[in-house]
C-alpha cells in the first residue's frame, strides 16, 4: 500500500491474533497509531478528518466524561468507550476507522456518510482482513484470487463499479455510511447501515427561494472555513466550470492564501479560464499544458496501481501535475460533488425525464443515463453479446442491469427524482469521479467543502426545483462571491452573472466573434470546451501502445474477451468514424492492465 517513498507506516499488534495499521501520506491524523485506551483493551486506528471535534468534546463533558487526549484518534476512543457504536453518527467529516475492542474481542470497521475513503474487506478462512486498497487482500498469502465476472460485465457497461463489487471475489467494497462488526471468537461478521439517504431531512417545501439561497451561502462558507484550518499550504484545481471557481472565492473572501493549478490542451476553456480567474482573485497560479498524449504511457500504470481498475485510463489526466504540486500545497480543497449538490446534474440530463415513468421505464432510464450519458458512452447490448468469448457470456449475460436493479433498492421507498439523484451521489461521484481524488492522495490530502454535513442537510431538503438548472448555484456565486461571475463558464462560453443586459452584451459579442471565424476570417481565438483528448491522443500518439497491451499473448489468450471483436473495436476507434468510441476502447485496455498487475503477478 506503500505507493511513494513519502508514505508512513504504522502499525501493531492489538490483541491475540489481531493487528491494526495504517499507511498514508501522513498529513492528517499524524499521531502515532493505533491509540489505545486507558485500560488498555480498546485500540484504534484512523484516518481523515472530523470538522466538529469541540463540539464532539463538549458531548463528551456533558455526558460528565473528561476531555479526551490525543486530537482525534483519541476523541474516537472515547466516544466509542462512552456511546459505543452510536457515536458514528455524531462524526462530521471524512473517515475511515478500525476499533479492536478487547472487552468483547471484537473488531469495528466504519467509514463516513459518503464513504469518502474506499474500504474493502474479506472474511474466510478464520480471517477477517480489510483495508483502504485491495491489492492488501488479494495479494495475502493463501487468498484465492478468482476473477468476479458480475464486476467484469459493471465496467465494461458502466466504466465502474456498482455496489459491494470488486473485482475479486471474495472481497466486497464497504457501503457509504456502514460499518461492519466482526466477533474473532464466533469467526462471525455483520454489516449495518448507520447512515444512508434515507435519513436526511424531509423537503422543506414552506421556505422561499431567496431563503434558500441566503441559507445555502452562509453554510457554504462556513463550509469552505472550516476547509481553511491549519497549518497545511492550501491548493485548488482550478477549472473554468462552477465549482473550483467557487471555492476560490470564498477562500479569497475569507482572506486565505491559495494556489491553483490547471492542466489541459493548449488554448482550452479549463486554462484560459481558470487563468483569468486566478488572476481575478489575486491567487497563486500554475498552469500544465498537455502538449500530446505520451505522458499517459509514462503515467497510466501509476493510475491503475492507485486506483487498482476501478476508473479508466480516461481519468488519470491530472498526471502530469500531480508531483510537482507537492510544491505548492499540501491539500487540495476540491470542488468535488459541487454541480451534484447544488445543481442536482443527474436530474437535469435525465435521457427521457420523470413525468409519468414506471418502475421499468425509471430502471430502463437509469441504466441508459449511466451507460451512455453519465460517461463516454458505452458498450451497448448488441456490443456485449459479441465481447466475451461463449463461455463467459453465460455469466456475464444482464449481470450489469441485475446489479443496477438490485442498487436501486435501497432507493425504493423515494420518488423517481429523488431516486435518480441519490443513486447519482453514489455511482456516479463516489464510485467514479472520486477516484481522481484517491488517485491525488498519494500526493495530497484533499479537504470537501461540498461534501460538509449541515450543508448537505439544508440542501437535499430544498424543493428540487430550486437546484434544476444551476438555478440555487447560480443565485448563491452572484450573490456571494459576484467576482467569480465574470469570467466564462468552460461548457458554454458564457457569463455566470446574473446582470441581464451583461450577459446579452457578452453573448451577442460571442455570436458575432463566431460568425466572423465561420464566414469571413479566422481572427478571434476559439477555445476547446474539453480539458483533454483521450481519444485523439491513442490514435496519434499511443495507437502502439494500446496495440501492444491488447494484442498480447497475454490478452488473446487470457480466455474472457474475443479477440476478433476487441481488434473491432480498436479499428473502429482508430478511423474516427465514431466520435466517443474511446468510452469502449479504454476499459478494454485497463481491464488488461489490471488483470496484468493484479491477478497475473
Amino acid at each position: 500500500m506503500s505507493l511513494k517513498p513519502w508514505y508512513r507506516e504504522q502499525h501493531g499488534t492489538v490483541g491475540a491474533g489481531a493487528g491494526l495499521g495504517q499507511v498514508n501520506i501522513g498529513k492528517f491524523c499524524s499521531q502515532p497509531q493505533p491509540v489505545v485506551s486507558r485500560d488498555g483493551q480498546v485500540a484504534l486506528v484512523c484516518y481523515g478528518e472530523i470538522s466538529n471535534l469541540a463540539d464532539l468534546q463538549d458531548r463528551l463533558t456533558r455526558a460528565g466524561h473528561g476531555a479526551a487526549e490525543g486530537g482525534m484518534p483519541g476523541l474516537l476512543v472515547r466516544l466509542y468507550e462512552v456511546f459505543g457504536r452510536e457515536f458514528l453518527g455524531m462524526l462530521d467529516g471524512f473517515f475511515v476507522l478500525a476499533i479492536w475492542d478487547g472487552h468483547h474481542r471484537s473488531l469495528l470497521v466504519a467509514n463516513d456518510r459518503l464513504g469518502l475513503v474506499p474500504v474493502f474487506y474479506a472474511h474466510q478462512g478464520g480471517r477477517f482482513m480489510f483495508a483502504t486498497q485491495v491489492k492488501a487482500i488479494s495479494q495475502q498469502a493463501g487468498f484465492d484470487r478468482q476473477l468476479n465476472l458480475a464486476a467484469v460485465a459493471q465496467f465494461f457497461r458502466f466504466q465502474r463499479l456498482l455496489g459491494e463489487n470488486t473485482f475479486f471475489e471474495g472481497i466486497r467494497w464497504l457501503r457509504h455510511g456502514s460499518c461492519l462488526v466482526y466477533e474473532a471468537d464466533r469467526d462471525c461478521l455483520s454489516q449495518a447501515s448507520y447512515w444512508d439517504f434515507d435519513r436526511l431531512p424531509e423537503e422543506n417545501r414552506g421556505i422561499s427561494f431567496g431563503e434558500a439561497v441566503e441559507e445555502t451561502g452562509r453554510l457554504l462558507g462556513r463550509a469552505v472555513e472550516k476547509c481553511l484550518q491549519g497549518e497545511q499550504r492550501l491548493g485548488i484545481y482550478l477549472t473554468g466550470g462552477l465549482d473550483s471557481r467557487t471555492i476560490l472565492g470564498f477562500s479569497r473572501r475569507l482572506g486565505a492564501d491559495v494556489s491553483t493549478i490547471t492542466y489541459g490542451i493548449p488554448g482550452c476553456r479549463d486554462l484560459v479560464y481558470a487563468a483569468r480567474l486566478a488572476k481575478q482573485l489575486g491567487a497563486e497560479h500554475h498552469a500544465f499544458p498537455q502538449e500530446n498524449g505520451r505522458w499517459m504511457q509514462e503515467h497510466v500504470p501509476f493510475h491503475l496501481e492507485a486506483t487498482e481498475g476501478f476508473t479508466t485510463l480516461i481519468h488519470s489526466h491530472a498526471a502530469i501535475s500531480l508531483e510537482p504540486a507537492r510544491q505548492w500545497m499540501d491539500v487540495n480543497l476540491t470542488g468535488f460533488n459541487g454541480d451534484q449538490l447544488l445543481g442536482c446534474r443527474v436530474v437535469d440530463h435525465f435521457p427521457v425525464g420523470f413525468a409519468g415513468l414506471s418502475e421499468a421505464s425509471f430502471l430502463t432510464a437509469i441504466f441508459q443515463y449511466h451507460n451512455q450519458y453519465s460517461v463516454w458512452p458505452g458498450i451497448t447490448e448488441a456490443d456485449e453479446k459479441q465481447l466475451y468469448l461463449p463461455q463467459v457470456y453465460n455469466h456475464t449475460r444482464d449481470a450489469a442491469f441485475e446489479s443496477l436493479r438490485d442498487d436501486l433498492r435501497y432507493y425504493q421507498r423515494l420518488p423517481y427524482e429523488r431516486r435518480a439523484d441519490f443513486i447519482s451521489q453514489v455511482n456516479q461521484c463516489v464510485h467514479l469521479s472520486h477516484f481522481n481524488m484517491v488517485y491525488q492522495r498519494a500526493y495530497m490530502e484533499n479537504r470537501y467543502p461540498f461534501c460538509d454535513y449541515p450543508l448537505m442537510n439544508f440542501v437535499y431538503s430544498l424543493p428540487m426545483d430550486f437546484r434544476k438548472q444551476d438555478r440555487l448555484y447560480l443565485a448563491v456565486i452572484n450573490r456571494e462571491i459576484p467576482r467569480v461571475t465574470r469570467v466564462p463558464r468552460d461548457t458554454d462560453d458564457m457569463l455566470l452573472t446574473d446582470r441581464t443586459w451583461i450577459r446579452r452584451v457578452h453573448g451577442s459579442w460571442q455570436k458575432t466573434r463566431r460568425i466572423v471565424n465561420r464566414h469571413l476570417f479566422h481572427i478571434f481565438p476559439e477555445f476547446p470546451t474539453f480539458h483533454s483528448d483521450p481519444g485523439g491522443w491513442v490514435r496519434r500518439d499511443l495507437r502502439d501502445w494500446a496495440a501492444g497491451i491488447l494484442f498480447d499473448k497475454r490478452a488473446l489468450e487470457r480466455g474472457i474477451l474475443d479477440p476478433a471483436f476487441v481488434r473491432s473495436v480498436f479499428d473502429l476507434h482508430m478511423s474516427g468514424v465514431e466520435l466517443y468510441s474511446i468510452g469502449k476502447l479504454a476499459p478494454l485496455i485497463t481491464f488488461e492492465m489490471m488483470m496484468r498487475r493484479f491477478f497475473d503477478e
